[in-house]
């Protein structure tokens, strides 16, 4: 089954400023963006108030996410450090 990533305005504004500083980092978010396509279940999944959203680390920063299968689209929803991630 073949997902499309769509990404929301505060993903995009937790990694604009991000990206710009360290250039790494946005290579590894590609590369977990690739993998979470191949295999959206691999994000451990949420629990409480974000039950039904997956979580991948990518190093110290957490890309949270939400996999659509009746549309076979995966949500970028947030990017951030983990202790300001599930605030």
């Amino acid at each position: 089954m073949t997902y499309e990533i769509a990404i929301s305005p505060s993903f995009e504004k937790d990694t604009k400023a991000l990206l710009k500083k360290d250039p790494v980092l946005s290579d590894r978010i590609q590369r977990a963006v690739v993998s979470i396509l191949n295999n959206p279940e691999c994000g451990k999944p949420l629990r409480n108030v974000m039950k039904g959203h997956r979580r991948v680390h990518v190093g110290h920063f957490v890309l949270i996410y939400n996999v659509d299968d009746t549309n076979n689209t995966i949500t970028l929803l947030r990017f951030n450090h983990h202790d300001k991630a599930y605030k």
